[in-house]
């Protein structure tokens, strides 16, 4: 299985606008961290209904219509996000396909990627963990299933 590491932060804009009568609504920000090769996605974790409504792709609607046959969309303390691949040295932003859900209570984030030209198809399931030091810049909570050797 491929090493992951998942990152999240606290949307320190969540609330705000960024447009008449639009708010940022993701409650954590956060990376996506792959290895062999190495891959890069971004995270923004909203309430199921502003997730929902971001969905613009056919894959993005067949995933919506899979969960919807589950409880997942009725839990009210589970967070989604939708993939962004991200490429450091250009910086560039591209939605791939996939997923992730988290949820703070049982402590658990299960993130799916479907992402063919980045080499990337797999599932996985991790524990989540919170970081003890928080502030500007530093995660609350940290999902992996390697160890990171660091000091939170």
């Amino acid at each position: 299985m491929r090493e992951i590491a998942v990152r999240g932060f606290i949307n320190e804009k969540f609330n705000t606008t960024f447009g008449k009568g639009l708010f940022r609504r993701a409650v954590y920000n956060g990376s996506v961290e792959l290895h062999k090769p190495n891959q890069k996605y971004l995270v923004d974790y909203f309430s199921y209904l502003e997730w929902e409504a971001q969905a613009k792709s056919d894959d993005q609607i067949a995933v919506i219509k899979k969960l919807e046959s589950t409880n997942v969309a009725q839990e009210s303390d589970l967070l989604f996000s939708w993939l962004v691949h991200y490429d450091p040295l250009t910086k560039s932003k591209e939605r791939v396909d996939g997923y992730s859900i988290y949820s703070p209570n049982s402590r658990e984030l299960f993130i799916e990627i479907n992402d063919e030209m980045h080499q990337t198809q797999d599932d996985w399931t991790l524990s989540v963990h919170q970081c003890k030091s928080t502030g500007a810049n530093k995660p609350v909570f940290i999902a992996a299933n390697v160890d990171l050797s660091l000091k939170h």
